[in-house]
């Protein structure tokens, strides 16, 4: 059902912090995703950036990174994270998918190392959060078969 749902549809992720946002990319046929954003979350204008980006890259659904915990206790992030998603369901009237982001940065840093970043683009954490951001959205993409 969720494959109909989100057939022909470009998709972006979410890596979610206090200060920003990775946001990543695919494409309609779900193939290639792209690292392509980072919101800052503190400016009192992102809202209405994060509006004008969706509307520019004609995004459908999204995928927001939440680290899933086995102890059900809500943290701070957690708690951040869901007015998060429960403002981005009423503000912009799209399907938004929580997926388990647990690791991610963890995932990035070794990948951003694999790539052989040198040492000054691996300390940015922009390129953290971007390559989150992509690891979310390829992820959801394979366990959802898309």
């Amino acid at each position: 059902m969720l494959k109909e749902q989100l057939k022909g549809k470009k998709i972006a992720s979410v890596d979610f912090g206090f200060k920003r946002l990775g946001i990543a990319v695919c494409d309609e046929l779900h193939i290639s995703v792209t690292p392509i954003a980072v919101l800052d979350y503190s400016m009192d204008n992102f809202w209405e950036n994060f509006a004008k980006f969706l509307k520019e890259e004609k995004i459908s659904a999204l995928v927001v990174g939440v680290p899933f915990r086995d102890d059900d206790v809500e943290t701070d992030v957690l708690k951040e994270i869901n007015k998060f998603i429960i403002r981005c369901k009423e503000m912009f009237n799209l399907p938004v998918f929580s997926i388990d982001e647990s690791f991610s940065t963890v995932k990035a840093q070794r990948l951003i190392l694999t790539l052989g970043k040198k040492k000054k683009a691996r300390r940015k954490k922009e390129t953290k959060d971007l390559i989150s951001a992509a690891l979310i959205l390829k992820e959801f993409i394979e366990i959802h078969n898309l």
